[in-house]
C-alpha cells in the first residue's frame, strides 16, 4: 500500500508507542550530553551505539542522523560531510527512529554549544514553531497540508527558512508502518489522527549554513 492513510496492525498500541516515544528521547538526550567540540558525526555514531546497547534497543526501524555543524542544513538521507567538526560555538542534532517491543519511536531534537546568539534562538524558535503548529492541529479541523502552510508562516516571521524536503512529516505506528501506509503529513487532506503521526520541522538560517530539527509524535 503506498497511499496516506491511519491504518494500524492488530497488536498496536497508543501506550506502547508512547513507551516507544519517551525511550528514544531518553537516548537522544543521554548521547547529548557526552557531545562536546572537537568531535564529528561517526564519534557521536560511536556514542550512540554504546548508549543504544546500555538500553537494551537492538533495532531501528530508520538509519540514526546524526548533523553537526552545517550539516544540519541537509535533508533525511542525504549525505553530508564527514569532516564536519563541532566548534566551540555550534549545532548539532539527532533524528532516531527506535523500535520499541515492536513498535516505533521518533525523535528529533536540536542542541546548541556556545554562546552563539542566533544559534541559541535556532534551537529555541524550532521548538517554539513545533508547539504552534501542534496547538493549531489541536485546535482546529487543519488537514495536514494546512498544517505545513502554517507551519511556514511560522518560520517566515522568525526570520527562517522552513526546509520540507523530506522534512514534512510521515506516519508512525506498529513495526513496520509503512507495510500499510506511505506518505507525508503535508499530502494528507484531513485532521491527522492524534498518536498516528510525526510531525517534523526543520528551519535553516537564510544566509549561514546551518539550521535546526525538531519532531515528535503529535498527540
Amino acid at each position: 500500500m503506498n497511499s496516506v492513510d491511519e491504518t494500524v496492525g492488530d497488536f498496536f498500541s497508543e501506550d506502547l508507542l508512547k513507551e516507544a516515544r519517551d525511550i528514544t528521547f531518553d537516548v537522544i538526550k543521554a548521547v547529548s550530553k557526552k557531545i562536546t567540540p572537537g568531535m564529528n558525526e561517526q564519534d557521536g555514531k560511536i556514542l550512540l551505539k554504546n548508549f543504544l546497547k546500555e538500553f537494551g534497543i537492538e533495532k531501528q526501524w530508520h538509519p540514526a542522523q546524526i548533523r553537526f555543524g552545517s550539516n544540519t542544513v541537509l535533508p533525511f538521507g542525504e549525505k553530508g560531510d564527514p569532516g564536519i567538526v563541532l566548534k566551540e560555538n555550534d549545532l548539532f542534532f539527532f533524528d532516531l527512529g527506535l523500535i520499541y517491543h515492536d513498535h516505533e519511536g521518533d525523535v528529533g531534537r536540536p542542541f546548541v554549544l556556545g554562546s552563539d546568539s542566533e544559534m541559541n534562538r535556532c534551537c529555541k524558535d524550532v521548538e517554539e514553531i513545533w508547539g504552534e503548529v501542534r496547538n493549531y492541529w489541536k485546535e482546529n479541523n487543519a488537514s495536514g497540508s494546512e498544517l505545513y502552510s502554517f507551519a511556514q508562516k511560522c518560520a517566515k516571521k522568525r526570520d527562517w527558512i522552513l526546509n520540507l524536503k523530506k522534512a514534512n512529516g510521515h506516519r508512525i505506528a506498529d513495526f513496520p508502518h509503512s507495510a500499510r501506509s506511505r506518505g507525508s503529513i503535508e499530502a494528507f487532506e484531513e485532521k491527522p489522527a492524534s498518536n498516528r503521526w510525526i510531525l517534523e520541522i526543520q528551519i535553516c538560517h537564510p544566509d549561514r549554513r546551518w539550521g535546526a530539527f525538531f519532531e515528535d509524535l503529535l498527540n
